[in-house]
C-alpha cells in the first residue's frame, strides 16, 4: 500500500528556539544534532544535551520542549506523519518511546537520512513518498540497534548495568547495582538517564517486553506462561504492561507475528 504513511510537515531550524507545548494527535520524529533541549513527557523530564538527540512525539502524554537554557537556541530536525504504517512500527518495537542518544557514526548517519526524507516527502507522488517512509523506518531501526547493542566508548560501570537490566525474568537490584559500581544510587539514576535517555526501569521494561515478543513469536506458549516465565505474578498487569510499551496487545501481537 503506497499511502500507509501519510507525511504532515517536516523542516530543518538550524537556529532553533520555538517551544513546543501540547498533546499530539499525530506522530513525529524530532532531531538534535547540537545545543541543548529541555524535554517534558507529562511530569517526566529530559535535559538532552552533550550531543545528538532524538526523541519522539506521539498521542498520549501531554508533550513540551524548549532550547535549554532559554535563549540558547539549538538545531532542529523534524518530521510528522500519520498512518497505519506506524502502527506496525508500534507492535515491531521500532516506535521509541522516550528520547535516545545518538553517538556520532549514528548521527550521521541520522542526520543524511533527515534530510533526504524531508526532501522526498515534499516532492510530489506517491513513489518519492513511499521512499521517504523507507527511510523513516530505517532511522527507527538504527535506533532500535543502537539501544540494544552495546556502543564503543562507554564506560565499563554502564556495559555492566546494561548487562544485568537485560535479564528479563526478574526485577533488578538496583541498589545492589549502585554499590557495584561505585556509586549512590540517586547517582547511578541520574548518570544512566544522562548516558541512556532512559531510566534504569524504563530501559528494564524495554528488555522485559522485546524478550516477551519473542516468546510470542517463536511459540504457542500460552499467554499466562509467557508473563510467568517474565516473573509477572498478574497476567492482567503484564498485558497492561506490554500494550503501554508497544502500542498492542500480547494477543494481537502474536498473531500480527504468527499470522
Amino acid at each position: 500500500m503506497l499511502d500507509d504513511l501519510i507525511f504532515l510537515h517536516g523542516k530543518r531550524t538550524a537556529a532553533c528556539i520555538a517551544s513546543v507545548d501540547k498533546r499530539f494527535d499525530y506522530y513525529t520524529l524530532q532531531f538534535l544534532t547540537s545545543g541543548a533541549v529541555e524535554l517534558f513527557y507529562d511530569d517526566q523530564r529530559y535535559e538532552l544535551s552533550g550531543g545528538a538527540w532524538a526523541w519522539p512525539c506521539h498521542p498520549g502524554p501531554w508533550i513540551r520542549f524548549h532550547e535549554w537554557p532559554r535563549g540558547r537556541p539549538w538545531d532542529h530536525r523534524y518530521l510528522s506523519f500519520t498512518g497505519p504504517r506506524v502502527a506496525s512500527w508500534q507492535a515491531d518495537g521500532l516506535w521509541p518511546t522516550r528520547p535516545a542518544k545518538a553517538g556520532p557514526v549514528l548521527a550521521a548517519s541520522l542526520t543524511a537520512l533527515f534530510d533526504e526524507a524531508m526532501d522526498l516527502a515534499q516532492q510530489p507522488g506517491s513513489w518519492s513518498h513511499r521512499r521517504a517512509a523507507n527511510l523513516v523506518e530505517r532511522m527507527l531501526l538504527e535506533l532500535a540497534e543502537a539501544a540494544q547493542t552495546p556502543g564503543p566508548g562507554r564506560p565499563p560501570w554502564l556495559e555492566r548495568v546494561l548487562r544485568e537490566l537485560v535479564a528479563a525474568d526478574r526485577r533488578p537490584d538496583y541498589a545492589r547495582l549502585a554499590a557495584e559500581s561505585g556509586r549512590s544510587l540517586t547517582t547511578l539514576r541520574r548518570q544512566f538517564r544522562e548516558a541512556t535517555g532512559k531510566t534504569l526501569h524504563q530501559h528494564h521494561l524495554e528488555c522485559r517486553v522485546t524478550e516477551a515478543k519473542r516468546q510470542l513469536s517463536d511459540s504457542e506458549v500460552p499467554i499466562k506462561q509467557v508473563a510467568q516465565r517474565l516473573g509477572y505474578r498478574d497476567v492482567f498487569y503484564f498485558s497492561r504492561q506490554f500494550k503501554e510499551l508497544t502500542g498492542t496487545s500480547p494477543a494481537a501481537y502474536r498473531r500480527s507475528r504468527q499470522g
